[in-house]
């Protein structure tokens, strides 16, 4: 519980100065947390109900809006731990994306999907709970690993590049008569 009250206090002090949050909190005498949380309240409530397809837009804008302004921060940064992250992101979303493609007529059929959709996005993209790491390296990675990159054993750049050099200049000496 501690943990909980110290977030909505940092969160509370974040949102000082911030002239929509000072108004929210001048007429109504309440803690300018609670704008946020009724807001993402409302939102959650809005992909739950999913009235005229606007539970799509809302859990698509989530899952693509979001991390795309965290992505162009991070082209702006001199790190390089942000854009691993964010790299790490776009390969779950992609994955993901390709998996529900295959199996839309299936989703159509499960009760609140963008629901429930929208709160997985909201974990992988938001980068305090990891969830873009866990995914990738539970699942993704082992699955790359395995079938799609193949590392039974390294590849040496110098190694390619030298039997490359070997091959051509076997070929050029054949092909000029100075074969050794």
């Amino acid at each position: 519980m501690e943990a909980i009250n110290s977030q909505i206090k940092g969160l509370e002090n974040k949102l000082v100065g911030i002239k929509l949050f000072e108004q929210f909190h001048s007429k109504t005498k309440l803690p300018r947390s609670y704008l946020v949380y009724g807001s993402v309240a409302f939102y959650f409530l809005l992909v739950l109900l999913d009235a005229g397809g606007l539970g799509q837009i809302l859990c698509n804008t989530i899952g693509f809006i979001f991390p795309s302004y965290l992505s162009l921060k991070a082209l702006k940064t001199v790190g390089k731990s942000d854009d691993t992250d964010l790299l790490i992101y776009w390969v779950v979303y992609g994955f993901f994306n390709v998996i529900e493609f295959w199996s839309k007529s299936i989703l159509g059929w499960i009760p609140f999907y963008f629901f429930f959709k929208t709160i997985f996005l909201a974990f992988i993209a938001i980068p305090q709970t990891g969830g873009a790491k866990v995914i990738y390296n539970k699942l993704i990675s082992p699955f790359s690993d395995k079938y799609i990159l193949n590392h039974k054993s390294p590849i040496s750049s110098t190694k390619i590049t030298n039997e490359l050099e070997d091959q051509l200049r076997e070929k050029a000496a054949k092909a000029s008569g100075f074969a050794q």
